[in-house]
């Protein structure tokens, strides 16, 4: 925080409290989807039950409970704090976030795998073009649109930025 000496002491603790349990802040999100909400029926629609020209010959599960849910990730902890980072040694931002989340569990390395998708590690430079290699070989240049992308720096080995694009139509 930039202005942590002008806050009161409560707010203070508060944001140490918040470094600390960042994993939380970045699992613990509502689930979107479940049950169909058109109608606001509940339950499994028994009316095909009673004939049996109206049976299935396939039938999902998806179906029967309602659809499906899906994870929603808040990412945003995890950008402010590589943002904060930012110009530091890489290994040792790694070093922290290692400290804070468990790898081991689920969760946690599932909180590893956006990390890997905002840092590219594997990056060179070439005529000015940071260029960095795909999951599948090849290589691409680093380019930030809608969320925030940082490199490793292949010869410091620091977490940069990379710089903003503009879109021109």
């Amino acid at each position: 925080m930039k202005n942590a000496d002008t806050l009161k002491p409560s707010l203070r603790k508060r944001q140490k409290r918040r470094d600390k349990r960042m994993h939380e802040e970045l699992i613990e999100c509502y689930r979107v989807g479940g049950r169909w909400q058109g109608n606001k029926r509940k339950g499994y629609d028994k009316s095909h039950a009673n004939n049996p020209d109206n049976y299935r010959k396939k039938e999902g599960i998806k179906l029967r409970s309602g659809g499906t849910k899906c994870q929603t990730d808040n990412l945003q902890p995890l950008l402010r704090f590589l943002a904060k980072n930012e110009g530091k040694f890489w290994n040792k931002v790694y070093q922290q976030l290692c400290q804070r989340m468990d790898k081991n569990s689920v969760l946690g390395q599932h909180v590893f795998d956006h990390i890997s998708d905002f840092v590219h590690t594997k990056v060179s430079i070439e005529n000015g073009k940071i260029l960095s290699v795909g999951k599948w070989g090849g290589q691409n240049e680093l380019t930030s649109f809608w969320h925030p992308v940082f490199y490793v720096h292949p010869k410091s080995g620091q977490l940069l930025k990379v710089k903003n694009k503009r879109i021109i139509i």
